[in-house]
């Protein structure tokens, strides 16, 4: 996705003449060095995989915007070609990173090279004490040299065991060499851990490794917990990735491209499990159903993005790593394929393997506001959850999800068990058939619904207990596995009962709820919606306009409704659905009322739904409705 490409003009192109400083006659003769701008600064934006689409803008420490929609090349790269103002300088970059739009942050002290990656974005964050995205507005000074320094050495210190072999132990996270995609030096230790950066009582750094285990939690001046490197970590190859997704790309080019190219690009184990049949097994298949997927949804003509890492197994005879599968289409929207997908090494090279796991497990995090905007001034309400879908294959009953707490014991966060015949994914074990609570205790409790699968974290202290674990403890929770509904019989599926599963995304702490990335209506929006009336089986178009509130989120769709019991996708109160681009902030929506007339009184919902960079699901719905009708009742 192009999300913009001009350059900002800065008022004066300086060049570096080199003196001649005399010396012998060979060294007078010597062939000429290339010089570079001394006003330049240069650098590359990555997380392992260089980011797409991505652009960049920087701030001199007066808070004036020295350079905007500064594109970022296919391998991450950019340049400023000048670079004027007060230091420090604060840089943001924003793209995909896998199937997530995101924001990283660095700082520079004056012109040369500064690299932006998560690690950077720490470094930014344990300088100031603050979230880099706050400090992206208004003047500052706090990124002096000495306090990205400090920062910098608390990182390294937890990092030690990570940095060792791939790079110097006091390498400059800011300065130092990176080849975005190479998956070696500065780049392999960005594939190695997972870097998150958030708010609690403190704006904090959390790391997980892919390559080892543990979990660092770090706050400007403190550090708890530690990352261990995995046996085998210093010797894998990451670097045929990139060769593989570029051949599987390639293998999407049509439809005889795919027949003929893609199974050779697939493990031998391959597998992949499908909607509405058996599990497809073996190379050949998986491919053919691929390949049939990719037909039957207009995908030919897309690329693979480069994948981001996730948690590596070593333990096997060869590794298994899992994988972000994202495409991204012919006119540059961004889309994930499939979640749990993974490579595995064979016959020396890496190999697509599909699912990494014999059942789907998928887990992600969840965070809603709403805000009615119908009285003088907008209400707002929060909600937050987790949801598990968790496969009904034959013959599981029930399964336990647990994580770890701060001193890494195990703790429950829910029991799910089979709702019925037909119904494809457990539904969440809760206190009574009325209640939306979660019950902790298998042998009581009742089933509300067959799609019930979000676990609904409490408001205040009671909710936070879960956040805080994910936070202390890792962003991976277990998923036991049992054949009885007493949930004490262990199931195996392909010889196990137990399984690891990377959580999208967390939600925040009850207090960080009012800083998320929401969408607030422009004046000229609200009225807008509030305005809106249609006739029975009427159509319209309607402009709305928003801001986001604190940073950019990467909006991809949108949704009005104009019955709140009908709201669900295909419901009848369902009478617009849209597209969105990351950052977008108007559309024009095309809206269609199928049934019974609706009021410029009626009850109106428009919902927003995107992504923070690490994964959080936010939907923001703005809701008109006049107090005191029927339709608000």
């Amino acid at each position: 996705m192009n999300l913009g490409s001009h350059r900002f003009a800065l008022s004066v192109l300086a060049v570096l003449a080199l003196a001649a400083c005399g010396g012998s006659p060979s060294s007078q003769n010597a062939a000429p060095v290339a010089t570079v701008p001394t006003t330049q600064l240069s650098g590359s934006v990555a997380v392992g995989a260089p980011i797409t689409g991505g652009t960049l803008r920087i701030l001199d420490a007066d808070g004036v915007l020295v350079a905007h929609d500064i594109a970022v090349g296919a391998d991450g790269s950019f340049t400023v070609p000048t670079l004027t103002g007060k230091a420090p300088f604060r840089i943001e970059a924003c793209g995909y990173a896998g199937a997530n739009y995101q924001c990283l942050y660095s700082v520079a002290q004056g012109p040369g090279t500064a690299q932006v990656t998560p690690l950077t974005s720490a470094t930014v964050l344990l300088a100031a004490g603050q979230s880099p995205a706050d400090l992206m507005a208004g003047s500052s000074s706090v990124l002096d040299a000495s306090a990205v320094a400090g920062a910098q050495a608390q990182l390294r210190a937890g990092l030690s065991g990570v940095l060792s072999g791939n790079v110097a132990g006091d390498f400059d996270f800011i300065t130092g060499a990176l080849s975005a995609g190479s998956r070696s030096g500065y780049d392999k230790v960005l594939d190695a851990v997972g870097v998150t950066t958030g708010v609690d009582d403190k704006a904090f750094v959390q790391i997980t490794p892919r390559l080892g285990s543990g979990n660092l939690y770090l706050e400007q001046g403190s550090t708890v917990g530690a990352v261990t490197v995995a046996n085998g970590a210093g010797e894998l190859s990451l670097g045929g990735l990139e060769t593989l997704f570029a051949n599987m790309t390639q293998a999407m080019a049509s439809a005889g491209a795919c027949s003929s190219g893609l199974a050779s690009q697939l493990a031998s184990g391959a597998r992949m499990s499908t909607d509405d049949g058996a599990p497809l097994s073996g190379a050949g298949a998986v491919a053919a159903g691929l390949c049939g997927m990719f037909a039957s949804q207009d995908m030919f003509g897309s690329r693979l993005l480069s994948p981001t890492l996730g948690r590596c197994d070593l333990d096997g005879a060869q590794p298994v790593c899992r994988v972000s599968f994202v495409l991204q289409d012919r006119d540059g929207g961004v889309q994930p394929v499939g979640s749990g997908m993974g490579v595995t090494r064979e016959g020396g090279a890496w190999k697509f393997l599909g699912d990494v796991d014999p059942v789907q497990l998928h887990a992600s995090a969840k965070a809603q506001r709403d805000v009615r905007i119908d009285g003088d001034t907008p209400v707002a309400s929060y909600s937050r959850a987790i949801a598990f879908d968790i496969q009904a294959v034959s013959g599981l009953q029930c399964a336990q999800v647990v994580q770890r707490n701060a001193d890494q014991a195990l703790v429950t966060i829910a029991y799910y068990k089979r709702f019925g015949a037909g119904v494809p994914r457990l539904s969440l074990w809760q206190q009574n058939g009325f209640s939306n609570e979660r019950s902790l205790d298998p042998a009581i409790g009742a089933l509300r619904s067959a799609d019930d699968t979000w676990v609904a974290l409490p408001d205040g202290d009671a909710g936070d207990v879960v956040v805080r674990n994910f936070f202390r403890g890792g962003r991976t929770v277990t998923v036991n596995t049992f054949s009885d509904d007493a949930c004490s019989a262990p199931f195996a599926v392909s010889g196990r009962s137990s399984f690891e599963v990377d959580v999208e995304g967390v939600p925040p702490v009850w207090a960080a709820m009012p800083s998320l990335p929401w969408t607030d209506l422009t004046g000229t929006g609200r009225q807008a919606l509030l305005d809106l009336a249609l006739d029975a089986n009427a159509g319209t178009t309607l402009n709305l306009a928003w801001t986001f509130a604190h940073g950019t989120l990467g909006l991809d769709s949108g949704s009005i409704c104009s019955d709140r019991s009908q709201c669900g996708q295909g419901g009848s109160g369902r009478i617009a659905d849209f597209r969105l681009r990351p950052g977008a902030t108007s559309a024009a929506i095309a809206v269609a009322n199928g049934g019974s007339a609706l009021a410029a009184t009626g009850y109106k919902m428009l919902a927003l739904y995107g992504r923070t960079g690490d994964g959080l699901d936010l939907q923001s719905n703005a809701i008109a409705c006049t107090p005191g009708t029927v339709e608000c009742h």
